[in-house]
């Protein structure tokens, strides 16, 4: 068995609350197998915390705050790190520069603010940069995408080009220079993106000086995590060493509001899309494997909303089990996990895996549109993004129905609307049989568990009525769809589900 990072990163959502978890614990996380811990991100803006032009009573507290996350990991025996966005300069460089990463004063501002950072927080393992989109940081700094110049030589080198130079100036700043390790988060926006294009990937890291501290990490699908996402291609690149990202509660498929294992597919990949023995840690990893880097709780863009962590706790085991014996089986997995969670009985506890296996499919019915994918055929937000993390979207409700209406498909839309209620109605029922009465009914997560299966019940029959309304009110406009799905939610409300405004 090597030895891997594994690394955790609570994923707080913009604009919300801060999620209250034991998952930020070091002294948990280290119990779970964690290696490394990422202790601020984008959010907190460390780069500009440690800016000269920084506004004392504002980051001095928050430094003060982060001194302590740092040495309570540290204590722990995790390494620590910070993640930013590329680029986040004080305005005046934003302003002069417009974040051009061919101009040298870019990169003087960016070496002198990573100088600043890790003479604050020498005890750093090193700093995860990101990009393909940005959040706000302090008024005194402005957070810029590297791809957005319009000057001639960013022009002329094109995205590629300027991602050979963000390399190869972090390379040097942040491995050589100052001796840390630097993680490139190669993530971005749409499906034409480096993200899973091996060809641009492998241009990008052509300048690449073999420094070991350089590391690029990317997510397992190929865009996005959603279901119809075929392996990531760029895996299996050669160059710096990889990680490969994974999120335990999709924040597209409920946010840990039920159950949904994902063990299997990321030990052999998605049965959807996935060739036999072609996908998934049991049949492509990098050359130089790096480990994983795991949300094991958040993402999205909603508030923390389930009440338990159970879901996300089976799958966050799972990836920890594989990143250190990726051809381990996932049934063995899946099985360790329950039997350490206090369910003894062999047969019981076979049976409560085999339901939890079935979750995989709950989740395809509940949240994916089989005949709108076949008609759409879409890569980037596969289903349309109809429902996102805890909302229905109207806009994209509306186009659905009207394309399905438009290509005669409606019945067999609704057919597959139908099932899904007749799927959910069934593996709750074998929950029941499981937790209501049954051998597990004391168990301390019975009753959460029976609340999950029981609202993915109601949120199958719910948006069935939806889907229902909506395809017999066609040709649909935003604001028409936007008045049907809020009267359901106002007549069936399932908390926390809402439509976006």
């Amino acid at each position: 068995m090597t030895k891997r990072m594994i690394l955790a990163y609570v994923h707080d959502p913009p604009a919300k609350q801060s999620i209250d978890t034991r998952w930020r614990e070091p002294n948990f996380l280290f119990e779970q197998g964690f290696t490394d811990f990422v202790i601020a991100d984008q959010l907190t803006g460390c780069s500009s915390l440690v800016m000269d032009e920084a506004d004392d009573k504002i980051s001095i507290p928050a430094l003060t705050a982060l001194d302590q996350r740092l040495q309570n990991t540290l204590e722990a025996g995790l390494k620590a790190w910070v993640m930013e966005d590329l680029f986040t300069l004080s305005k005046e460089v934003a302003e002069s520069t417009s974040g051009c990463p061919h101009d040298e004063q870019t990169w003087q501002a960016i070496s002198t603010n990573l100088q600043a950072l890790f003479e604050r927080f020498p005890d750093l393992q090193g700093i995860i940069f990101r990009f393909g989109e940005s959040f706000d940081t302090e008024p005194w700094a402005n957070r810029v995408d590297p791809f957005s110049c319009q000057c001639k030589i960013c022009d002329n080198y094109g995205k590629v080009g300027a991602l050979q130079r963000i390399i190869s100036e972090l390379e040097e700043h942040v491995c050589e220079q100052l001796g840390m390790y630097c993680i490139i988060r190669m993530w971005d926006l749409g499906e034409e993106g480096i993200h899973a294009d091996s060809e641009q990937q492998s241009a990008a890291f052509s300048k690449y000086n073999e420094n070991p501290r350089l590391v690029v990490s990317v997510k397992h699908t190929a865009t996005d995590y959603w279901r119809h996402q075929p392996w990531n291609n760029s895996i299996q690149l050669d160059g710096p060493p990889r990680m490969i990202e994974f999120q335990c509660e999709r924040e597209y498929e409920f946010l840990g509001l039920v159950p949904n294992w994902l063990g299997h597919h990321w030990s052999t990949g998605f049965p959807e899309v996935d060739s036999l023995k072609t996908a998934g840690l049991a049949n492509s990893l990098p050359p130089n494997w790096a480990g994983s880097y795991i949300i094991p709780r958040g993402g999205g863009w909603s508030a923390d909303v389930a009440s338990d962590d159970f879901w996300s706790a089976i799958n966050s085991y799972a990836i920890i089990a594989l990143t250190r014996e990726p051809k381990r089986s996932a049934d063995e997995i899946l099985d360790a996990f329950l039997l350490k969670q206090g369910f003894e009985d062999d047969a019981s506890r076979h049976s409560f895996a085999s339901l939890i296996q079935m979750s995989s499919d709950l989740v395809l019915h509940l949240r994916y549109l089989p005949t709108f994918q076949n008609l759409a055929n879409q890569l980037w937000m596969p289903s349309h993004n109809w429902i996102r993390d805890d909302t229905f979207v109207p806009g994209a409700c509306a186009h659905i129905a009207n394309l399905v209406a438009k290509e005669d498909k409606t019945e067999l839309f609704q057919d597959e609307r139908s099932f899904a209620s007749i799927v959910a109605r069934t593996q709750l029922a074998r929950a029941e049989a499981l937790f209501d009465g049954g051998p597990f009914a004391d168990h301390p997560k019975a009753g959460f568990i029976l609340e999950s299966y029981e609202w993915a019940r109601k949120f199958a029959e719910l948006s069935e009525e939806i889907w229902n309304k909506l395809l017999a009110s066609t040709p649909l406009t935003r604001e028409k769809t936007k008045t049907i799905i809020e009267s359901e939610l106002t007549n069936n409300p399932l908390p926390p589900l809402r439509c976006l405004e």
